[in-house]
């Protein structure tokens, strides 16, 4: 069967596994499930390479930062779903499951993952007298530290969050699962200084988190990504009835389907996860507070404000200007109309630069007003 037809097929349940470490192709497929509205619950699985990965309604410069990730290589892709920030790589298991919308519960797959990691061949052990991992009230699966001495509260290790995106008659839960994360690289990755930027952008709540493999140590050698899928795969199967496996990867980007009379494609949805509009004029709108008491500028004194809206500014406030450059308003003023990713430092992605790079018509205040903003924002 192929991966368009996988995840339409009448009767039973589906399963479909991606082969590709794809970030763009993975969540492409993600959304590609949610439109072809299956008729049966269909359960996907994939790994991504190094990325962060930024909920539909999160601001990607209040929440990272960038020059780390430009040094890392580490690039920014923005999902569809809501949710908070997540590092992926090869370490991370994601798991998303698709139902009617009249039988969507937010823990019900979150329970199925949860009992799946009790079952052979992986077979994780009772902590305590508890379950090894468990379900808390914000639905994120968590376990107790592997150096607890007793179950307390604050012992606790989230091992997977989730997202969420409900259609008008359909629904899938999003989550991901630390097997052997890079836990520190993530660290690294979040924003904790800068210029003061304002913004409705939905932020990330951080929690102590860990990996299944150092906290099951016993169980490391079972901690397979391979073993996981399978486990998770089988308590959906238990769950829903038997399901079809389906394999995925970039060979499958022409797979399309026509539905109320609608051609929904792989191929535009993976293109426009690696567009401008989506990656960054997809931030909701802001304001960034930069200043030279916080990143000095020899013989300017300035405190400005920018307003961003769809990653454009919008809007520029001269709060103070001490400058013998005359032209250093004029300079400030033009930078309405601008993209912000090409004033401030941007994390890496796929997008390709399409504004043409205009260092040769600046002036000298305009290219030193630039050479301090990257410094600055």
């Amino acid at each position: 069967m192929t991966g368009a037809a996988a995840a339409h097929g009448a009767g039973a349940a589906q399963v479909v596994w991606s082969r590709t470490l794809n970030p763009y192709f993975n969540l492409a497929w993600e959304d590609y499930l949610l439109r072809l509205r299956p008729a049966t619950p269909v359960c996907f699985l994939y790994r991504n390479a190094p990325c962060v990965v930024v909920g539909r309604n999160q601001n990607i410069w209040s929440e990272l930062d960038a020059r780390a990730m430009q040094r890392a290589r580490v690039p920014v892709v923005r999902r569809r779903s809501g949710g908070g920030t997540v590092y992926h790589d090869e370490g991370n298991i994601n798991f998303c499951f698709y139902v009617a919308r009249s039988a969507f519960a937010r823990n019900t797959h979150t329970e199925l993952v949860a009992r799946a990691l009790r079952q052979a061949p992986v077979s994780l052990p009772t902590r305590f007298g508890e379950p090894p991992v468990q379900v808390n009230d914000r639905n994120d699966l968590y376990v107790y530290a592997r150096e607890a001495n007793y179950p307390a509260e604050d012992a606790r290790r989230k091992v997977s969050g989730s997202a969420y995106k409900i259609s008008s008659q359909h629904a899938y839960h999003h989550g991901t699962l630390l097997l052997d994360a890079d836990l520190g690289r993530m660290r690294l990755l979040r924003r904790t200084s800068g210029a003061k930027i304002t913004s409705r952008a939905v932020d990330s709540v951080s929690s102590p988190v860990a990996n299944l493999r150092s906290t099951f140590p016993e169980r490391a050698a079972q901690l397979t990504p391979q073993a996981v899928f399978e486990v998770i795969r089988d308590a959906f199967a238990t769950q829903y009835g038997a399901a079809h496996t389906t394999l995925v990867d970039e060979r499958d980007l022409g797979a399309a389907q026509h539905v109320n009379g609608v051609e929904q494609t792989v191929r535009n949805a993976y293109e426009d996860l690696q567009s401008w509009d989506w990656v960054y004029g997809s931030s909701p709108d802001m304001e960034t507070l930069v200043r030279t008491d916080d990143t000095p500028w020899d013989g300017v004194r300035l405190a400005m404000s920018l307003r961003t809206e769809r990653g454009i500014v919008s809007g520029v406030e001269v709060h103070m200007l001490e400058s013998d450059d005359t032209t250093l308003l004029d300079a400030i003023q033009r930078l309405r109309g601008k993209r912000y990713d090409r004033l401030a430092p941007a994390p890496p992605s796929a997008v390709a630069s399409s504004e043409p790079d205009d260092g040769a018509a600046q002036s000298a205040s305009e290219r030193a007003l630039r050479a301090w903003l990257l410094r600055a924002l």
